[in-house]
């Protein structure tokens, strides 16, 4: 087992870490119009209490991840497969095919580079901080993919007027005790049918961090329970 050194840097890790800031995102331009007051509090009420009931799901996708440092720009598509204890995504290119395959279990997650090379840490959280300093908060991420409110102290919440979360900020704590601020915009709301009925699941995502801005598109839900 390889153990995760800080001073490691990989570029497959980096484009790993486009994807997970996921959860912060800034102006996404949506195809909804955001209302700048409150949604009926029982449009907001039944929405949450709708994806809250889901367990486990798979997304298709593409990534965006934007360092506006180096004015650098990476794409990826990306799978994502979600259960109760274990989650499970994929980065690939047409061209260069995977990227890198990370795993979170219940006691451990993994890394798996390009070249077939495997790292471990306990959370996903300490595997991204040791390797790009960058704390991510992984459930956090988790949540806002289904547009569900998260667990954490949110602030400036704007809905759409079915009730549909459209974007938030999150302050959360990194691991070495100081305060990220996050910003998480979701729009193009589509219903979705599942085995829990017809849901609306946001199809895009962006997300900025300070330095960063991430843009997720999900071209597919599926397995949804």
């Amino acid at each position: 087992m390889r153990k995760l050194m800080p001073t490691f840097r990989s570029p497959y890790i980096l484009v790993l870490t486009c994807f997970l800031l996921l959860l912060s995102g800034c102006s996404l331009r949506p195809s909804q119009d955001a209302s700048t007051s409150q949604a009926p509090a029982t449009l907001i009420k039944q929405h949450q209490a709708q994806i809250e009931a889901i367990a486990q799901w798979h997304i298709r996708g593409r990534m965006a991840f934007f360092n506006t440092l180096e004015d650098d720009r990476s794409t990826a598509t990306l799978t994502w497969q979600k259960e109760t204890t274990l989650s499970s995504l994929r980065l690939s290119h047409p061209l260069r095919g995977t990227l890198a395959r990370l795993t979170q279990t219940a006691t451990q997650a993994s890394l798996t580079d390009m070249q077939g090379k495997s790292y471990y840490a306990p959370t996903v959280d300490q595997l991204l901080a040791w390797q790009l300093g960058i704390h991510l908060p992984f459930q956090l991420v988790e949540q806002a993919i289904t547009g569900r409110k998260p667990a954490e102290l949110g602030n400036d919440y704007r809905y759409y007027p079915d009730g549909t979360l459209a974007s938030y900020q999150v302050a959360s704590t990194s691991l070495q005790g100081g305060q990220d601020l996050w910003h998480i915009a979701l729009s193009r709301y589509k219903g979705v049918d599942t085995p829990l009925g017809t849901l609306l699941l946001p199809h895009e995502l962006e997300i900025t961090h300070a330095n960063y801005r991430i843009r997720l598109q999900i071209n597919n839900w599926s397995q949804i329970q």
